[in-house]
């Protein structure tokens, strides 16, 4: 994308009622992107941060489940989660707890977390979110897949930086950036993935 079709992008955002904080994530090639945050002020997109993003170890262009690619376009946050404590965000926000689960088999939980009072005795198959700290301290889970159709694609977070340079086909950033987002964050965030 040239710079003249991005800044049109980014006043269609900043023009748009509807849009409040913006993430972009630009991909630079392989697992490698460059990130920036925007907080709405006065009508106009200020820029409040910049840095380096992971993405999934094939790069972007999903296209199904177990791709490790990150999928392209604009998506939404649906709610926020952690394995910390809720840092004060306005979003709905899921504690991860022993038994948390990002389901990725077919089935009635495909694309959902869920624990274990929604599952009961028999586990889908799926992260066990719990054990992957720093990655899931902090995260939002994105409005990818919206009907949850197998096998479109499940479990697309943005979440913290771990210790591998890419994801399964998440947004990795510093988890300073990710906790920020989440305290600023409203229904009003969106994530443009180019």
């Amino acid at each position: 994308m040239d710079i003249q079709d991005r800044r049109k992008v980014l006043r269609a955002y900043a023009d748009s009622p509807a849009v409040e904080q913006l993430l972009e994530v630009e991909c630079t090639g392989g697992s490698g992107a460059r990130v920036r945050y925007y907080i709405k002020f006065d009508g106009l997109l200020r820029l409040v941060h910049r840095g380096s993003a992971w993405i999934g170890k094939n790069g972007p262009g999903k296209t199904g489940e177990g791709d490790a690619r990150t999928p392209l376009g604009e998506l939404r946050p649906l709610r926020a989660f952690g394995i910390l404590p809720d840092p004060g965000t306005a979003l709905e926000y899921i504690p991860v707890t022993p038994g948390t689960l990002a389901c990725d088999c077919e089935g009635p939980f495909y694309n959902r977390i869920v624990k274990p009072a929604d599952y009961g005795a028999s586990a889908p198959g799926g992260e066990r979110m719990w054990e992957l700290s720093p990655e899931y301290d902090y995260g939002l889970q994105t409005d990818f897949n919206p009907r949850n159709e197998y096998p479109l694609g499940s479990a697309i977070f943005i979440h913290c930086k771990g210790a591998r340079t890419w994801t399964g086909g998440c947004v990795a950033l510093d988890k300073r950036i990710m906790r920020q987002i989440l305290k600023t964050a409203t229904g009003g965030l969106r994530i443009w993935i180019h």
